[in-house]
């Protein structure tokens, strides 16, 4: 039978466990949890995520042929560190954390020759915490990154391919570094922004009136201060630059659109929202990746997307002028009346 231990028992190592049991082509396997926090180890247990808990450290290890380190990023370095006596030849070792750079140079500094690791980053989640939180479905159609050093040997490799195939993720090849370029975009610096946004409005003197108004617009744009605080905090330190570099280019975006309001510039003022809300709603309805513009495309290919935008801003500019023509007008009538009846 083939031991796979999971260290950390939160809610991705338990789903990660859930999924596993629950796909009908994975047999003979045995799950073995371990958590510094027993009480998600017991619970892990408890709703069948592994097949046994192991509180001793070395022994979850001992005889597992895939190790899965789903703890927050700093905790799964330290356990580096800690299982690397204990590891047996042959094992993989893989992990889920959100940062890849700092952890592939963790592990290329303990783990034992002979032990194969090949990171990896499940592109799924929740804010909740906790193996109560777990669910099978969690990796259904997401993407997992895995990123593989040029020491790991193809049968790692294809391991932990074998373990996303099995959650229900689809794979996706990366570089470390360009892996930590990209989701400090999509993930890191948003987070990071969600902290600014609730603790700007959180700190000010009208909170208790604010908190009554704020409703599901506030609550979405805000939803990722809710992150788990280790998480959050590891993230942040195990890919600083990154994160820095999103960050500088979200305040340059907030000062032009700040500038267009400043001066009163309507036409580009809308022209800039309208363009967003075109953008957004055509990744909502799929388009995602790189897209082959075929022999016409490129630079000079028409945008009518562009056009519409550009008239729909001509044709606002217009309305609000005509609604302010025509309020000039209402004006000046009535003061004209109410001379006449003087």
């Amino acid at each position: 039978m083939t031991q796979v231990s999971i260290l950390g028992t939160g809610l991705i190592g338990a789903s990660i466990g859930l999924a596993l049991h629950e796909n009908s082509k994975v047999i003979d396997l045995e799950i073995v949890g371990h958590d510094r926090e027993r009480t998600n180890q017991r619970q892990a247990k408890k709703i069948g995520a592994v097949d046994r808990e192991e509180s001793n450290l070395a022994n979850a290890v001992r005889d597992a042929s895939l190790i899965i380190l789903a703890a927050p990023i700093l905790a799964n370095h330290r356990l580096l560190e800690q299982i690397a006596p204990f590891v047996s030849e042959g094992a993989v070792v893989t992990d889920t954390g959100s940062t890849k750079a700092a952890t592939m140079a963790i592990a290329a500094e303990y783990l034992p020759r002979g032990v194969s690791f090949v990171g990896g980053h499940p592109m799924a989640g929740k804010t909740e915490v906790g193996p109560d939180h777990a669910s099978a479905d969690l990796f259904h159609d997401a993407r997992w990154v895995v990123t593989a050093p040029a020491a790991a040997s193809k049968a790692a490799a294809k391991t932990v391919l074998s373990l996303v195939d099995a959650v229900g993720a689809t794979p996706m090849l990366m570089d470390a570094e360009e892996h930590d370029a990209y989701v400090a975009a999509i993930s890191h610096m948003p987070m990071m922004a969600a902290h600014a946004m609730f603790g700007l409005a959180r700190r000010s003197e009208a909170w208790p009136e604010l908190s009554l108004l704020a409703s599901g617009g506030f609550k979405s744009s805000t939803r990722l201060a809710g992150t788990d605080p280790s998480m959050a905090y590891d993230i942040v330190v195990t890919n600083r630059d990154q994160t820095l570099h999103w960050m500088d280019r979200l305040i340059e975006e907030l000062q032009e659109m700040r500038e267009r309001i400043k001066d009163n510039d309507r036409e580009e003022l809308f022209a800039d929202i309208a363009q967003s809300e075109l953008d957004y709603s055509t990744y909502m309805l799929g388009a995602v990746g790189r897209r082959d513009e075929g022999a016409d495309g490129g630079a000079d290919r028409f945008d009518f997307g562009s056009l519409l935008i550009g008239q729909a801003a001509k044709d606002k500019i217009n309305e609000m002028t005509q609604d302010s023509d025509e309020r000039t007008r209402k004006f000046e009538l009535e003061r004209r009346l109410k001379r006449d009846l003087d």
